[in-house]
């Protein structure tokens, strides 16, 4: 049942078709900056067509509820032709939301986090890697009336077709938007 949230999570990250409605739950257009190094290349968002954020969600799985607290970002280098975009992400499935508080600390396998790194570029290059290795996040900051959150993450996934990995390090999101939808 776990991974039926998580499908739907990551579904959402990198849905076209959902991709208005995601913005606006993560509040992509707001002031929050996330940046990474994706093999070694640092990336940026927070300028331009980039955003980033978080969110915290339950679903009904059966006869239980299920918990994700998801923070991404995405990357359009032109919205209108979409020639290249990039999508990163960390979704955490728990049972109890409580546990997302300022000072937590999450490393995969001990707790259910799973990462994902997507491109796409105009020269039909496609990555899909969501095949988690290894994952870290660490949350440093919530401010309920700003609604935003900070914190830093890594992680290491791999797209399961062709064996290739993706590192994601040095994670750093700070006042992203947050939003609680329980």
């Amino acid at each position: 049942m776990k991974k039926i949230l998580l499908c739907l999570i990551a579904i959402g990250l990198t849905s076209c078709n959902l991709e208005d409605e995601i913005i606006d739950q993560l509040g992509f257009d707001s002031e929050g900056t996330l940046s990474a190094k994706i093999n070694g290349q640092t990336k940026d968002f927070d300028s331009g067509l980039d955003g980033a954020g978080a969110a915290l969600i339950s679903a009904e799985v059966g006869t239980e509820t299920v918990y994700g607290f998801s923070v991404g970002a995405i990357a359009l280098d032109d919205i209108f032709d979409e020639t290249e975009t990039t999508q990163l992400g960390l979704t955490l499935v728990m049972e109890d939301p409580n546990v997302i508080v300022a000072g937590a600390n999450f490393n995969y396998p001990e707790d259910n986090l799973l990462g994902l790194y997507f491109f796409e570029g105009s020269n039909d290059v496609y990555i899909d890697a969501d095949e988690t290795i290894s994952a870290t996040l660490a949350i440093s900051a919530i401010d309920t009336s700003n609604e935003t959150i900070s914190g830093s993450f890594s992680y290491i996934v791999k797209e399961p077709f062709i064996e290739v990995t993706y590192a994601i390090s040095n994670g750093v999101f700070s006042n992203v938007p947050y939003n609680i939808d329980l």
